[in-house]
């Protein structure tokens, strides 16, 4: 075949590729194709913890969390929660006490339901190197577990 018709017949084999490839995702039937793009939403929303949030008493709070391994900074946070958190999208209750610098942080998180005077229905770790090797323990799994 010549580079001319190399040309003409290229531009719509991608365009085929591209179609059929996005259509069958994984040779699932075409009703699954709604089920994968769902299922890539929830995965969103359990790596993002991003939105805005306000109390009724003032509260402080000012930290970093670095990809779940450890935190710099202190915060402590009872109210509401509005954006994606928790994997979970919407506004809701949420709860965070953190303090650390690296080496060591300690963090409790509630999202949602959970009861601040029930310590077993929040997030509890301890993050960075210390953290890891005097406390392996995490109550209930969150982020790397």
């Amino acid at each position: 075949m010549c580079a001319r018709t190399m040309g003409r017949v290229r531009g719509p084999a991608l365009a085929l590729a591209a179609g059929v490839a996005v259509l069958v995702a994984g040779c699932s039937p075409l009703g699954s194709v709604g089920d994968y793009f769902e299922f890539r939403a929830n995965d969103a929303a359990d790596m993002v913890d991003l939105g805005v949030t306000w109390t009724d008493e003032p509260y402080f709070s000012v930290y970093a969390c670095l990809l779940g391994l450890s935190s710099i900074g202190a915060g402590h946070v009872d109210g509401e929660f509005a954006g994606i958190g928790g994997g979970r999208v919407g506004v809701f209750p949420h709860y965070h006490k953190v303090g650390g610098f690296l080496v060591w942080t300690y963090e409790e998180l509630g999202w949602d339901n959970f009861d601040v005077s029930k310590p077993e229905t929040l997030y509890r770790w301890h993050n960075g190197p210390v953290g890891y090797i005097c406390y392996p323990e995490r109550k209930p799994a969150y982020g790397f577990s």
